[in-house]
């Protein structure tokens, strides 16, 4: 799947979504449109991975069933 982007540079462009992440990492994109059409500003908007707390207490990911 192609992101939608805008490069540090001002250019507008394609990326993987595999690639995203570090892109965003190497400050090369300034926003990204979501799958849910909202405009991402790198730095401003809240992006996966940055901020928030640490979470110190057990892991609990992956244990859930499903039936």
């Amino acid at each position: 799947m192609k992101i939608p982007v805008v490069f540090a540079d001002e250019r507008r462009g394609l990326v993987k979504a595999e690639e995203l992440q570090e892109l965003i990492e190497q400050a090369a994109i300034v926003s990204f449109l979501r799958s849910d059409g909202e405009c991402v500003q790198v730095g401003v908007d809240c992006v996966r991975g940055m901020g928030g707390r640490t979470y110190r207490g057990p892991e609990r990911r992956g244990n859930v069933l499903f039936c």
